[in-house]
């Protein structure tokens, strides 16, 4: 039986790995904005709900929210299709998917959140 050979990698997965910590931790702080922001909508829905938007602050961390989480779980899905898929075209297929659909929600995501900052 032949021995196999594997070309070694080129890249050194570094700046995936620090990608993904980096944003982890940019995840604290606004995961903690989250929480703390629905504690005070929950406090008075009807009085704070419609305008919550219309704050600059709460539209820029929510836009900062949806956008650093679906790069999160971006980079977290890439693991894990690189892991489990043996074919590399479906690879390739699948990581231009989620990064197609990260993309398309954040943009949906910011369009939104301007438009509720705007109306109000």
């Amino acid at each position: 039986m032949k021995k196999i050979e594997i070309a070694p990698s080129t890249k050194t997965g570094f700046h995936h790995w620090l990608s993904q910590r980096v944003s982890a931790v940019a995840l604290i702080p606004l995961i903690i904005w989250l929480v703390l922001s629905l504690i005070e909508i929950a406090l008075d829905p009807e009085g704070y709900l419609p305008v919550f938007f219309a704050y600059p602050f709460n539209a820029f961390m929510a836009i900062l929210f949806f956008s650093t989480s679906l790069y999160h779980g971006s980079l977290g899905m890439r693991v894990i299709i690189e892991d489990y898929v043996n074919n590399k075209a479906k690879v390739h297929f699948y990581i231009m998917l989620v990064n197609f659909f990260s993309i398309t929600t954040v943009t949906a995501v910011v369009l939104a959140i301007l438009k509720l900052h705007l109306i109000n």
